[in-house]
């Protein structure tokens, strides 16, 4: 079918103006879309649905109660993984006798906070291994040092009192002391302990006896075999052990030294037990630099 586009106009100056424009449409077939009717559920498809979630539930419901009481489930048996034997047999001891019950019952965590306020454990992880075995392993915490107090303790990193050193008792380990028994900046003088044993060799760290923590940011260290005491500040603690080491020799003929003073970058001060020189070198300050 033909429309005109173009009426006709009264006054045109050109032919071509008035010619009619013509539009037609194509020749090709034009898709119509379909409506799709949507089917509308009945009341007996609603009920279907219905007993059939209800059916899943229960048998779900019914699956959890048989394995909750299902006796193949009952704990059976305790792995206990620990690097102290000790330590290993003191949790059979605890679990020994005691019913554990379902494993998929057995709340995990407050095992894992019994077993980590044991002074010896840092780290616990207790695993289910269906059906029957618990497994627990114990991350046990290491002695770095010994702590003088009113007595001596063996410590951790994390300054823990882990076991009470009798008299007489032998661990080659360094001394730390206090003459105000660490009641103030403890966790500061106890970092800046483990600097200093971080920075040594294994030699070197065989060597300390005793790093006294008085003072606030200054080490004073004594050698085994060696009753003169090195103050060492709060850095370059290797390095100043070597020092001291390489002019031992030349020390020694000062006599025995109360101290040697190495916190100075080109130059240290020592001072001899009994100074035979103390008047006429350095009458003020009793002490002697080298």
């Amino acid at each position: 079918m033909a429309y005109n586009l173009n009426p006709t106009l009264r006054h045109q100056t050109h032919d071509y103006i008035s010619e009619t424009m013509q539009f037609q449409r194509g020749k090709r077939k034009v898709k119509t879309k379909r409506i799709q009717r949507t089917s509308k559920m009945k009341l007996k498809h609603i009920l279907f649905y219905f007993i059939l979630l209800g059916g899943i539930f229960y048998a779900v419901q019914q699956t959890y109660l048989f394995l909750i009481s299902w006796d193949k489930l009952d704990v059976q048996d305790v792995e206990v993984v620990s690097g102290k034997p000790e330590i290993k047999e003191e949790i059979q001891r605890f679990l020994e006798g005691k019913s554990l019950g379902n494993i998929l019952l057995l709340d995990i965590s407050l095992l894992q906070e019994k077993f980590t306020a044991h002074r010896w454990i840092k780290e616990v992880r207790v695993r289910k291994i269906l059906p029957s075995t618990l497994k627990i392993e114990a991350k046990m915490r290491s002695p770095i040092a010994l702590l003088k107090l009113d007595d001596i303790y063996l410590i951790d990193r994390e300054g823990v009192l882990l076991e009470k050193i009798e008299k007489g008792e032998k661990a080659n380990l360094p001394l730390l002391i206090d003459s105000n028994k660490f009641q103030k900046d403890q966790k500061e003088k106890f970092q800046l302990a483990w600097e200093c044993l971080d920075s040594l060799s294994p030699d070197e760290k065989e060597q300390i006896e005793v790093l006294d923590l008085t003072e606030y940011e200054n080490i004073s260290a004594r050698l085994k075999n060696c009753r003169t005491t090195l103050i060492l500040g709060d850095e370059r603690f290797s390095q100043k052990l070597r020092l001291f080491s390489k002019l031992r020799s030349r020390l020694e003929r000062f006599g025995e030294l109360e101290y040697v003073d190495l916190r100075f970058h080109d130059r240290l001060y020592i001072k001899p037990t009994n100074n035979p020189f103390q008047n006429n070198i350095i009458p003020s300050s009793n002490k002697e630099a080298f």
